[in-house]
């Protein structure tokens, strides 16, 4: 039997948060762009077309939404690490990698953070 890598993509979410270590940052929210890539176990392939047989997407939507709103990030690297621990509780997930972007904190760049254990 053939081993299958099954992966769920969210790419490009855009949130607003509040995320910073300086007072402009903590006054104002900023747009951050996030992107996950979550390897999933086999046992939630649908046999038919049946959301009930697999792993509904927006639940890691939602789990990275509610995250960002819950409280002030003082660290892109905090906020990643707590998205990247509730997807990998998940126990139909294999592993993930979580990116965060803050694409507007320069002018002539964007800065980004990962983690990853896939």
């Amino acid at each position: 039997m053939k081993i299958k890598k099954r992966k769920i993509f969210i790419n490009h979410l855009e949130l607003m948060a509040s995320i910073g270590v300086y007072e402009e940052e903590k006054k104002n929210k900023q747009k951050i762009i996030i992107n996950l890539e979550i390897l999933m176990t086999n046992e939630t392939e649908p046999k038919d077309d049946n959301l009930k047989e697999t792993q509904d997407y927006s639940q890691f939507r939602k789990a990275a939404k509610d995250i960002v709103d819950s409280q002030h990030f003082q660290l892109l690297e905090v906020l990643t690490n707590k998205i990247h621990l509730i997807i990998n509780e998940n126990k139909f997930v294999v592993g993930s990698r979580v990116t965060i972007c803050k694409p507007d904190i320069f002018n002539d760049c964007e800065v980004a953070y990962e983690i990853s254990n896939i």
